[in-house]
């Protein structure tokens, strides 16, 4: 019974062995030449690696502003303050002098508010261009996007860690740092939306 088993795995080994070219295998090795560990991960570590940026950006910001201000100043000239103008004997002056008040007011008033809101959810793919000496890594990928001839182009840029990147290979674009990201259009109904050129140098005008 020994002998038969030690027959099958030698049978079993020839055939695996006449299956592999000469050229495909190490010498002494059970895994082909290029066989992935399946026990390494996958995750994105070194230069030309590809991870994808789950693009999810939401932003709000409101702001606003109040002000009111009001100043009042009343001012007079009684005759016990200026003594010397009774002394002038002078009664025009004295009238004129001895009845002499001033007043004046002012008050401003000033409301002002803003608010902006945007939201942009994608995914794209990038590519690992340099790892940092602390080990960050700086990544950059762009996609393109032609329908019916609207072009649509996505790029981003930024720096990541490591630990941030997910088992599956992709990581949140909030966790990624000095990003950068540009969603730009071309086509018909993107030049609609720009304003002519006239326009343009009146709204600079005026």
């Amino acid at each position: 019974m020994k002998t038969i088993g030690i027959a099958i795995i030698s049978l079993c080994a020839s055939v695996a062995f006449a299956q592999v070219g000469p050229g495909d295998q190490d010498a002494g090795s059970l895994f082909n030449r290029g066989t992935k560990n399946p026990y390494l991960s996958r995750t994105a570590k070194g230069v030309g690696d590809i991870l994808t940026i789950i693009v999810s950006e939401s932003s709000t910001a409101n702001y606003n502003v109040s002000t009111t201000a009001a100043k009042k100043d009343d001012n007079s000239v009684a005759k016990a303050v200026l003594p010397f103008i009774s002394a002038l004997k002078i009664p025009l002056l004295d009238q004129i002098l001895g009845g002499l008040s001033t007043g004046a007011s002012s008050s401003n008033a000033g409301n002002g508010a803003t608010s902006q809101s945007g939201k942009f959810t994608t995914r794209v793919s990038v590519m690992v261009k340099q790892v940092l000496p602390n080990g960050n890594m700086i990544i950059e990928g762009n996609r393109i996007i032609k329908i019916n001839r609207e072009e649509q182009q996505i790029t981003f840029t930024g720096i990541i860690r490591e630990d941030d990147v997910r088992a599956d290979n992709s990581i949140l674009s909030e966790r990624v740092a000095e990003a950068k990201i540009t969603n730009l259009g071309k086509g018909l109904a993107a030049d609609r939306q720009r304003r002519g050129i006239l326009t343009r140098i009146l709204d600079w005008l005026f």
